[in-house]
């Protein structure tokens, strides 16, 4: 395996080349337009409507109905053009009701996309319908999307069923043919709750697409009512029965994923617990400042590119500017997408007025790639500026406050923290700066003047009362029977619970060869490709388990008549080891569907040692791309594996240095972690709700509310609607870095049948 050339190398290499470019298929008009030419901090930030801003909140104690919509927003900001005019930029965003916004010339563009944020209670259902109004691609205007869709990977391709044989594996698809067109056709959308302890029919996988004109669906479809629903519409009635915690919805199309979350499907989903006893100060969705609520100040964070006329800019095949994808094998897939400007709650390098108190704000990573390592300056070198006090990860609230200077951020990833603005002198200005190097953590450190600021805070006078909850203050969090169940010791980094096994399972980058191919015009034989990522793997597998494997360890399950090779079964109640061997050159965040965990520790290993240790396992004796793990995936049939499944060699013969527990604000509840390159990441995965007892449990206790095997038959291998895992660079789970796991019931739990949460009645 080589290490890929960074981003910015790689781009310039192409530059190079590009006066040899063959024409693929059709490129995209656009051209793109230097963000140094935007005006920062020249817009406010927008805040949730119950503090008089345009994010809407959805009251999710009702039910409530959300488009997704095309429509016009003001992200960039006047004078960006033309002095004193606003641009208008044609964006997707979820709308609260059965209507979108009109969007004609003249009509006004809506001041965000950002949203909504769904405001739900524990154990009271949440029930949403999901209405597709994104029309087809030849009447969208978000180029973003027309232009960049790839039907070389493996996709939800509605008008083919999946079937299209585009994936290339190698081969360099012939001009004019179809998988080198984009895609033309109704615009399919999917709805995952990030986060959610929800049945698998509800849990919007890359399978669970559907399309504008309700022709298409997916295999993994699921409405509550077939047959009164609307055909471009999905209900999905939300448990909410896990505890009190800051997850968000968000698209998640097979193969689509990065271009309709690029053009603005996302939104929040806040849980408050009404059992849960909150300190004095603290709100559930908010700061209790002496009786005056004070709602949490969300922070979506997103990387963005515009061409010249405003519109979003997605660099895959544009004519006459860059050839962004360094492989013709997937001539509109970019390896990660790195934008050149920071939005924040959908505008562009926006400020925030303060008083001189306490904020509650939700940190959520919204980018397709790019990491944040987030501190405040004071440009002016006057005021001591204030720490991140973090109270929740991304399951919820943390024992006890943490507070750290430097907030790191890889995609998906989410962090509620308080931060005191109390002292600062009146017209303060403060930068939230952004110092983390892309590709991370190894790459470009970016510029200071761009990409290295995300948003200005300006602080106006004092005093103004600040009596909220004070995180300095030593009061914790959580107390008594409400503090969180550990698996895992964080300060020593070992698990302290009994476990049923432990995975190893490697991050792997594939990448193509450099190649030399005929320009179609002329004829010429002259066009090379310097040969960049093909794809990314989790345990070398691709999302359907076909392989050349022979060991027959794989478990063959058919779900709406497509059969999928399952490695990953964990079995209900258990708790397992999830050892996460990064071999690539960069971090990944690595996201579980379903359930939180809790990081154990991360440890340095030899990555050349273990790399020639791996590649000698496999039957050629070299590195197989694509084939799976080298051995057998079941650690009695492995003896390299050390009685760890995932069919590799294990790690510890290479391990390097100390563990390193992890971080005190990581050490919550999380779904996303962030595993370094040359490291070991491990985790402690409990396939049940995390309220239930870590300790002492009768095994018959530990089971979800609901069937999470989504009805699996383990005799006729059938049936079962399952979750997947992945890494949340969205560019990288579009090309492969996913698989498909499947819970199997506990046998000493209740029947589904018995449950508190029953198929076709609850859900």
């Amino acid at each position: 395996m080589r290490k890929r050339h960074s981003l910015m190398a790689l781009i310039g290499l192409i530059a190079l080349l590009l006066a040899a470019l063959p024409a693929q298929a059709a490129l995209s008009p656009q051209v793109p337009f230097p963000s140094t030419a935007i005006p920062q901090f020249a817009q406010p930030l927008p805040v949730l409507d119950v503090a008089g801003g345009s994010i809407k909140t959805v009251d999710g104690t009702q039910p409530a109905t959300v488009s997704l919509c095309e429509f016009d927003a003001n992200v960039l900001p006047p004078g960006t053009f033309a002095p004193g005019v606003q641009p208008r930029t044609r964006v997707w965003g979820y709308i609260p009701g059965d209507t979108c916004p009109p969007n004609g010339p003249t009509d006004p563009p809506l001041d965000t996309f950002t949203g909504p944020v769904v405001l739900a209670t524990r154990d009271t259902a949440t029930q949403m319908t999901f209405l597709n109004q994104l029309g087809t691609t030849a009447t969208t205007q978000v180029l973003a999307y027309k232009y960049s869709t790839d039907q070389t990977l493996h996709w939800a391709d509605p008008l083919n069923g999946e079937a299209n044989d585009c994936n290339m594996a190698g081969g360099v698809p012939a001009f004019g043919s179809d998988c080198a067109q984009n895609y033309d056709g109704p615009i399919p959308a999917a709805v995952h709750l990030h986060g959610g302890e929800v049945p698998p029919e509800l849990d919007g996988g890359p399978d669970a697409w559907f399309t504008s004109d309700g022709a298409y669906q997916g295999h993994g479809y699921y409405t509550r009512d077939p047959v009164n629903d609307p055909a471009n519409g999905i209900v999905y009635n939300y448990p909410n029965t896990q505890e009190a915690s800051p997850i968000w919805f968000h698209d998640h199309t097979l193969g689509a994923t990065r271009l309709n979350v690029y053009a603005g499907l996302a939104g929040g989903y806040l849980i408050q617990d009404p059992a849960l006893v909150l300190p004095a100060g603290l709100a559930a969705y908010g700061l209790d400042n002496g009786g005056a609520f004070e709602p949490t100040v969300p922070l979506v964070i997103q990387d963005r590119m515009f061409d010249t006329n405003g519109q979003l800019f997605f660099p895959a095949d544009s004519a006459g500017n860059f050839l962004w994808s360094p492989n013709p094998e997937h001539p509109y897939w970019v390896p990660e997408f790195i934008g050149d400007t920071i939005l924040v709650n959908g505008k562009a390098w926006p400020y925030f007025d303060v008083q001189p108190k306490r904020y509650r704000f939700l940190f959520l990573n919204g980018s397709n790639a790019r990491t944040y390592e987030m501190y405040f300056i004071d440009p002016a070198k006057v005021a001591v500026v204030p720490n991140f006090w973090v109270i929740a990860t991304d399951g919820g609230y943390l024992d006890k406050p943490v507070m750290v200077k430097k907030l790191v951020m890889q995609p998906g990833e989410r962090y509620e923290a308080i931060i005191d603005f109390a002292g600062l002198p009146a017209g303060t200005n403060l930068i939230l700066k952004n110092t983390a190097k892309t590709p991370f953590p190894n790459g470009i450190a970016p510029k200071g003047g761009t990409v290295g600021q995300i948003m200005q805070f300006r602080v106006g006078a004092g005093p103004v009362p600040n009596n909220s909850y004070n995180p300095a203050g030593g009061v914790p969090l959580r107390t008594g029977t409400q503090i969180i169940q550990r698996l895992v010791d964080p300060v020593a980094g070992k698990v302290i619970v009994p476990t049923a096994k432990t995975r190893l399972l490697t991050l792997n980058e594939v990448m193509g060869m450099p190649q030399v191919v005929t320009d179609p015009v002329t004829g010429i034989a002259n066009t090379a490709y310097p040969g960049g990522p093909l794809e990314i793997l989790v345990n070398n597998t691709k999302w359907s388990g076909d392989s050349p494997r022979t060991y027959g360890d794989f478990t063959p399950i058919s779900v709406g008549g497509i059969t999928t090779m399952y490695s990953e079964l964990p079995q209900e109640g258990q708790t397992e080891v999830w050892e996460i061997v990064n071999l690539t050159a960069d971090a990944h965040p690595i996201h579980l569907h379903l359930v939180q965990f809790q990081l154990v520790n991360r440890q340095n290993f030899d990555v050349p040692k273990y790399n020639t240790a791996y590649a000698a396992a496999f039957p050629a004796g070299v590195f197989q791309p694509d084939f799976g793990p080298p051995k057998d995936y079941r650690a009695g049939n492995n003896p390299l594996s050390g009685g760890k499944d995932g069919g590799n060699p294990d790690v510890l013969p290479y391990l390097k240095g100390k563990i390193q527990p992890p971080a005190a604000n990581e050490a919550g509840w999380k779904d996303t972690v962030i595993a370094y390159p040359g490291q070991v990441t491990r985790i402690a995965v409990r396939w049940a709700p995390t309220y239930l007892p870590a300790l002492g449990a009768d095994p018959s206790e530990l089971y979800f509310p609901f069937d999470p095997s989504g009805g699996y038959d383990p005799i006729m291998q059938q049936g079962g609607h399952g979750y997947v895992w992945h890494c949340h660079i969205i560019d990288h789970e579009d090309n492969e870095m996913m698989r498909p796991d499947l819970v199997v019931l506990n046998p000493a739990a209740p029947v589904p049948g018995s449950r508190p949460l029953v198929k076709g009645v609850d859900y």
